[in-house]
């Protein structure tokens, strides 16, 4: 019996020594690297790197501002935010990597790498522990959505990125206000959350309403609240400024991000009316949708886990700043909570989504922004359990990967790049037009996605769309002058401008043959 014990004693004694061991920023990276990697290579053999309608959009976006009919900085448009399409820039210019999205996927991996890290260092930060650090990073890395998405070219990760390491700086600011210099690096990066997605905003708006509150009881410290508030909201305040007079300069309007028919407002309209636009003014329904997003996308038992480490967390008395960075913490769930609430976004998710409705799956990785907060406090419960509980903590851990490995826990942001309403259509006219098409200029309407201009082997400069001034406008009225090939579909603005109208329809038949016809997809190629 004490032979058995002592066995015991001395593998759990080689275990934690292995776990010190490799519990250290160096082996995050290794491991990050290596699983990001192979998570890439699984989505290129899959097809599952542009699966998403937006992935091929961000790219077109950077694409364009390097290589199109009318390049420039002006391409980069006036409602997704600039810098994960900046990001891509270096990579995009080789074709293999645009047709490919393997631009896309080396920023997002990128990102992952470094959130991995500072999910490490932030965990760190609050607990002093290398091994609950080391834990909250695994959870991170290893949360099947997160490596989904990290091989694709959407925004997540890179936002991801931008928000730790704001917080990650914050959290330091907030345990020593003399650590200026991590309050000007909480703001800079705050400053590129706001340029990533409007999340972002939202962050830098709860971090320098944190200022407020550290010195606002503290009248004598006024001065100094004034200068260090200055000091943040400097640059983090920036980049919605710079956005703004982006829009306005580019644009016409400093709100044309809110306000134009592509934004994100406009959709939600057309959802609500058909009345399915569930959380709309609802607060109940817009927590529920989405706390139910955030545990799908972290697994309900690192979820719960993590939920019951932040209140043991906020009940830590002798962390006195407690309360003021679980407020930073929360920042995603508030605005998405918000967003939903005022019909600014819309989620779809099979749990809580009506029967009736005409999609049951859409924009359900908007749940990724909680896994930074689940892992976190994931490891801060591991942090304060004692043995057994930390045995216990590991297999609940395991348990959830063992459910997302074998299928009862859906990678769901993976069924939505495929089989949701986020994912890309393949119609039978890209297939036509790759095989058919050799040279010359090609009209389309590009944001009603007619047919994917990365997989049709159509050259970016070859395309006219919405944003090639004076060529689209000219187009749509006299289509002969520039195009060779014109693609539309049904009631898009090229259909609207060409078909509908009598006139310029006969125009159209005066200098195309029709070359390929569908009931939703035409295409007419110019009479030689």
């Amino acid at each position: 019996m004490n032979l058995n014990v002592s066995i015991k004693n001395r593998t759990l004694k080689k275990l934690k020594k292995w776990f010190d061991k490799i519990s250290t920023p160096y082996f995050v990276v290794v491991f990050s690297i290596a699983l990001g990697i192979i998570a890439i290579i699984y989505s290129f053999a899959k097809d599952y790197i542009i699966a998403y309608g937006d992935a091929e959009s961000h790219l077109n976006i950077a694409k364009r501002v390097i290589n199109d009919l009318t390049p420039g900085f002006a391409q980069l448009g006036g409602i997704w935010l600039p810098i994960p399409h900046l990001m891509m820039l270096p990579f995009i210019w080789v074709d293999f990597l645009w047709r490919t999205g393997l631009a896309g996927s080396i920023v997002s991996m990128f990102c992952y790498v470094v959130s991995a890290v500072f999910i490490y260092k932030t965990t760190e930060l609050i607990t002093r522990s290398k091994i609950a650090a080391f834990v909250a990073s695994v959870v991170f890395m290893l949360n099947p959505n997160i490596l989904y998405m990290q091989s694709t070219p959407m925004t997540e990760l890179p936002l991801i990125m931008f928000f730790i390491l704001s917080t990650y700086f914050f959290i330091r600011f907030i345990k020593n206000d003399n650590y200026l210099f991590s309050l000007i690096a909480a703001g800079f990066f705050g400053f590129c959350a706001t340029l990533t997605r409007y999340d972002g905003w939202f962050l830098v708006i709860f971090q320098a309403l944190t200022i407020l509150i550290m010195y606002y009881r503290k009248r004598d410290l006024w001065k100094k609240m004034e200068g260090k508030f200055l000091l943040y909201a400097t640059p983090a305040f920036f980049g919605i400024l710079l956005w703004l007079l982006w829009d306005y300069l580019i644009l016409g309007s400093a709100f044309y991000f809110t306000t134009s028919e592509f934004s994100a407002k406009t959709q939600q309209a057309n959802w609500l009316a058909k009345g399915e636009l569930p959380a709309f003014h609802n607060l109940l329904q817009s927590v529920a949708y989405y706390v139910v997003t955030a545990m799908s996308n972290t697994g309900i038992i690192v979820f719960s886990v993590a939920l019951v480490g932040f209140i043991q967390y906020l009940l830590a008395r002798q962390d006195k700043k407690r309360v003021l960075i679980g407020f930073i913490m929360l920042v995603p769930f508030v605005f998405y909570i918000f967003t939903l609430f005022v019909g600014q976004s819309v989620i779809f998710i099979p749990h809580l989504t009506p029967v009736g409705f005409e999609w049951r799956l859409f924009n359900v990785r908007y749940g990724l922004m909680a896994v930074p907060f689940a892992a976190i406090f994931f490891g801060y419960l591991f942090y304060k359990s004692k043995k057994p509980g930390k045995s216990i903590l590991i297999g609940l851990l395991l348990f959830q990967f063992l459910l997302f490995g074998i299928g009862y826990s859906k990678v769901i942001t993976l069924a939505d790049g495929t089989v949701g309403l986020s994912h890309a259509k393949r119609p039978n006219a890209e297939y036509w037009m790759k095989a058919h098409y050799d040279g010359g200029l090609v009209l389309l309407d590009d944001y009603a996605r007619t047919m994917s201009i990365v997989r049709s082997g159509v050259p970016m400069q070859n395309t006219i769309y919405v944003g090639n001034k004076p060529y689209w406008e000219q187009s749509l009225a006299q289509p002969q002058l520039y195009a060779r090939w014109v693609i539309m579909q049904k009631d898009d603005a090229v259909w609207k401008h060409l078909y509908d109208n009598q006139i310029v329809r006969g125009r159209l038949y005066k200098y195309f043959k029709k070359a390929y016809t569908s009931p939703e997809i035409l295409i007419f190629e110019k009479i030689d």
